[in-house]
């Protein structure tokens, strides 16, 4: 209180007494009033100053007392605070009967005050009974409480406290408006209020965490109070219990040991321990995030971890950390946690209850900030806290855990955590906290305290009030009754867990590391101990206003909600809009090559450019890139919001299914501007859709990847280390780095893609690309086929046909050899040429070549080998001439397009612009050394690949060499970009499931603890 207050409030004292005439009494009350709150010193100075202030009011003599009261009045009340007024009114109730008399003026007088101080007129009519009444009859009884020994005496309207042994009675006022109640008492027994002795007849406050100890009877806590003066309050009836609560770690070691507790509604209970005695354990096996390895925990006779579902919403969980979306408002992170919990609520519904939680979290002029992060703070400590549990206050659960709510806050904001909570316990919730050393106020909160020590003992379960004296006894330490100061009240709970802890000295009186008690032996103290209290009966389950959502709204809330914190963060719109477009401009800038030396004078010619095959693979590599970096974080930045989620029940598919609906539509804006930038600067022309179909489909498989990577490891600088391991082999093994013939030979192949190719999204999306260039592009299209029979028709004459040839003369010449190597060779080379040769039979007729049978051994006669070279001529012949007419056509098509100057023009701008040499080397695997090669008895055509149609061996044998124009599957060929974009979205929708499951998760940290998290 400032001075110049006090000065107004003896000013007002001295207006008050002077009304009836000053007694001695009421100058006695106000120097009890002023030492009280002062030293002696400033006690005495202030009193010289009161007496001086009646003095001038009996000179001035003044009428006008009540006018004055009551600007006096008004001028005070803006500098109280609620509790202050009462205990003014109180004051002034006391000091105007301290004459046992209560004129007409006086209590006009008290009326004016009342008003101007606001205090509700039926409280100030409790105020003034409880100072004037003689005995119980003479109390209010709705608002006040009696304590006594028996039931002799108090009238049935009171509510009652039965202390057996008690002389006298004891009277507590209850106000609604303030939370601490006036005690009175009447006897000649010691009754100490937190261990100071009470003057009988006197009136004093029992604050939060009071305690009343009666000589030769009980201890009345103020949780019992209040569970008296509120039980018509409490609506929610919920009672949890543990029963024999065991829990051991997969190593072995026991994180709890024999827990049995039971609380039930309307209170706080603080659990307490040093690091490691399985505080945060056992929070969550009460919670149900922890299955006991034995033992039970009920919640209204139902078993939590049996019967999960039928418990559904009646707890809420506010960790630690924070569970904030960081780029949300303070407003919009309680809006969209009320829609997930309230579909039956409209708008307008939604948008008043998070305007009422709000004003009662005190945090309305804090709505539309930015929570932010807590590195970039945008919002104080203590208003990061209170709506970390203002989500939980929304859907109003019976059963609140907090943990650690005071962590990292100022001492003033820790106890308004701590009164908010305590508010809540006042409208029936049952809290539990877990909390490291609290202030004296904060422990007084507590209506019950639990103490843990190493290894999950239980060591006390009690009044928090009376656990110093507890541990003191225990230990036999001197003046074991004095728990708390007895000038000020206050508790240090640090010497609880001093005495615990207290360690044995050596001989130089220095601290070993060897304690005096044992965990083991505070367990057994506490057992022997331990006090059977009466435990309320709660079967009915509370009803719960939660109405989760449909599945499919789920997802539309969580993507409006995902939508909305990514607008929030300019960064992250800015990088994710400007990414695609920065990296197609520097990637087609760097590689639109040009040669500088022709006939052109340095114009750039798409069919001129060298690095095109090198721009489609890194198109291939940034849409893995985007979509990886974009998803990577999205479930790993969620997951502290997710597990509070968790006891909502909310589908986790709906959460899955908004992050792919916007990941699917980013990775489509992406890669539609990467390929719109990038292909006008190379000017690739007519082949928009194709190359954005292979890019998106790409990325969105990489936007897939990157959720299972964020869903299966706990830290973002894990994953981003993941990303370069991810891209890694996406590049190496895309057929492009290395070709897959020159693989390692363990996983490499000749004939077909090898299986380890199959597995990269990479190959499908470039051969995709690639072979979509050369064959669909406005020139090409118009000659593939021509083309193709052309080169096959090339193959068979130039490389196929000459090498059965060798074969065949091979064997003749050598058919009498006694060589070994030699016959074994020619045994091999017999299998090939069999195995062709039926092949060509197929196609052109059993009937061309009867021998077939005779090559199943390696002799060759001159007979067979006269036969096998006039059916490969003929072979030969008939290629030749499928070439020659092939070529025919193609030649006289190109004379249709150029029978005029106009015309021949434009056929060369369509080569120009349409073609590019690279990419048909590549295609056509000109640069191979190796036309036609041997393999498994068969061979393999190396060159031209883009014209080579798949020789399927069953059928669902899928496999192609790398740039074949189409694929086998089922009896059916597809175009190789249809097919090969169908495989990655096939890919994607198998990672899908492995995320949807959470199988990559549970491969690496187990089943169980996937399931907790």
């Amino acid at each position: 209180m400032s001075e110049e207050l006090l000065k107004a409030v003896l000013r007002l004292f001295a207006l008050i007494a002077r009304i009836d005439g000053f007694s001695a009494r009421e100058r006695e009350r106000i120097e009890k009033f002023l030492y009280a709150r002062l030293n002696r010193e400033s006690a005495e100075k202030y009193m010289a100053l009161f007496d001086r202030y009646v003095r001038e009011e009996e000179e001035l003599n003044r009428k006008d007392e009540m006018e004055r009261i009551r600007v006096l009045s008004n001028k005070i009340n803006t500098e109280l605070t609620v509790q202050q007024k009462f205990f003014l009114i109180l004051e002034l109730t006391l000091l105007v009967y301290a004459d046992q008399v209560l004129t007409e003026n006086e209590e006009r007088a008290l009326g004016i005050i009342g008003e101007a101080l606001y205090i509700p007129s039926g409280e100030l009519d409790d105020i003034k009974a409880f100072v004037m009444a003689g005995d119980i009859g003479d109390f209010n009884p709705g608002s006040v409480l009696i304590i006594k020994k028996s039931e002799t005496g108090i009238p049935p309207a009171f509510p009652r406290i039965i202390a057996e042994g008690m002389e006298g009675w004891l009277a507590v006022l209850n106000l609604p408006s303030i939370k601490p109640f006036f005690v009175r008492y009447q006897g000649p027994a010691a009754v100490y209020l937190n261990q100071v002795l009470l003057d009988p007849g006197s009136i004093e406050v029992l604050s939060s965490g009071g305690t009343l100890r009666i000589e030769k009877s009980r201890t009345i806590y103020y949780s019992d109070l209040i569970a008296h003066f509120k039980v018509d309050d409490m609506k929610v009836r919920v009672c949890l219990r543990a029963e024999k609560v065991y829990y051991r770690f997969k190593d072995g070691r026991y994180g709890l040991h024999d827990i049995t507790l039971h609380e039930t509604h309307g209170r706080l209970v603080g659990i307490v321990g040093a690091s490691g005695s399985g505080k945060s354990t056992l929070f969550n096996v009460l919670n149900g995030n922890e299955r006991p390895t034995s033992g039970k925990v009920f919640i209204n006779d139902i078993d939590i971890h049996k019967h999960g579902e039928m418990i559904q919403g009646l707890i809420g969980y506010v960790p630690q950390d924070d569970l904030l979306l960081e780029d949300l408002t303070v407003y919009e992170n309680l809006y969209f946690n009320a829609r997930l919990c309230f579909d039956q609520y409209s708008r307008d519904q939604l948008d008043r209850l998070v305007n009422r939680i709000l004003l009662n979290l005190g945090l309305s002029e804090v709505r539309n900030m930015k929570v932010g992060s807590s590195l970039n703070k945008m919002i104080s400590g203590g208003q990061r806290k209170r709506l970390n549990i203002g989500l939980e206050l929304l859907r109003e659960p019976p059963i609140l855990f907090v943990d650690e709510p005071t962590s990292g806050l100022s001492s003033r904001d820790s106890e308004n955590i701590m009164d908010l909570l305590k508010e809540l316990t006042l409208r029936g919730k049952l809290i539990f906290v877990v909390i490291h050393q609290p202030s004296s106020n904060i422990f007084k909160m507590f209506d019950r305290l639990l103490v843990l020590d190493k290894g999950g003992y239980l060591i006390y379960y009690g009044n928090p009030v009376e656990s110093l004296t507890y541990f003191k006894r225990a230990f036999n330490l001197v003046d074991p009754e004095a728990g708390a100061c007895p000038v000020c009240g206050n508790i240090n709970p640090e010497q609880i867990f001093n005495i615990v802890d207290t360690r044995v000295v050596d001989e130089y009186g220095r601290p070993t590391g060897q304690r005096k008690v044992t965990p083991e032996t505070w367990y057994d103290i506490y057992k022997k101990g331990e006090m059977v209290e009466e435990k309320e009966d709660c079967q009915e389950l509370p009803e719960v206003l939660l109405n989760i959502p449909g599945k499919i709204k789920q997802a539309w809330i969580y993507a409006l909600r995902d939508i909305r914190a990514k607008m929030r963060n300019k960064q992250y719109v800015v990088i994710n809009l400007l990414e695609a477009p920065l990296l197609a401009s520097i990637l087609a800038v760097l590689v639109r090559y040009y040669p500088t030396d022709t006939l052109h004078h340095g114009s750039y010619f798409f069919k001129e450019n060298l690095n095109v095959p090198a721009y489609i693979f890194m198109a291939i590599v940034v849409a893995l890139f985007m979509g990886l970096s974009v998803s990577a974080e999205e479930i790993i930045k969620d997951r502290k919001v997710l597990k509070r989620e968790s006891f909502l029940n909310l589908s986790w598919g709906s959460y899955l299914s908004s992050k792919l609906m916007i990941l699917l539509v980013l990775s489509a804006f992406q890669t539609m501007t990467f390929v719109l930038i990038g292909n006008l600067i190379l000017s690739i022309r007519g082949l928009t859709f194709e190359y954005w179909a292979v890019l998106f489909t790409t990325s969105f498989f990489a936007n897939i990847l990157g959720l299972n990577i964020s869903s299966a490891f706990n830290s973002a600088v894990t994953i981003y280390i993941l990303i370069p391991i991810l891209l890694i082999p996406q590049i190496l093994l895309s057929g492009v780095v290395v070709q897959f013939d020159q693989l390692n030979p363990i996983f490499g192949a000749q004939a077909h893609v090898p299986f380890i190719g199959d597995l990269m999204a990479s190959r499908w999306g470039y051969e995709a690309i690639m072979v979509t260039q050369y064959k669909d592009n406005a020139y090409e299209k118009q000659f593939y086929d021509l083309d193709k029979r052309i080169a096959n028709s090339d193959y068979m004459t130039m490389y196929y046909l000459p090498v059965l040839e060798s074969i065949v003369d091979y064997l003749f010449i050598n058919n009498h050899s006694r060589d070994e190597k030699i016959r074994s060779s020619m045994q091999q080379q017999a299998v090939v040429l069999r195995n062709e040769i039926e092949k060509a039979l197929e196609m052109v007729g059993k009937d061309q070549f009867t021998g077939l049978d005779s090559l199943e051994c390696c002799h060759m006669n001159q007979s067979l080998y006269h036969e096998l070279t006039d059916f490969l001529r003929s072979l030969k012949r008939m290629y030749q001439l499928r070439h020659k007419k092939a070529l025919d056509e193609k030649e006289a098509k190109i004379a249709r397009l150029c029978d005029t100057p106009e015309k021949t023009r434009a056929y060369q701008d369509l080569i120009r612009e349409y073609t590019n040499d690279q990419v048909t080397t590549m295609v056509l695997n000109k640069r191979s050394v190796t036309r036609v090669l041997e393999d498994n008895g068969r061979l393999v055509q190396k060159i031209y690949p883009v014209y080579t149609e798949p020789e399927p061996d069953g059928y669902f044998d899928y496999r192609a060499v790398f740039y074949a124009p189409v694929k086998y599957f089922a009896g059916r060929y597809y175009n190789v970009l249809s097919f090969n974009i169908a495989v990655i979205w096939l890919m994607s929708f198998l990672l899908t499931v492995f995320l949807y499951f959470k199988l990559l998760r549970k491969l690496i940290h187990g089943k169980g603890k996937t399931e907790a998290q």
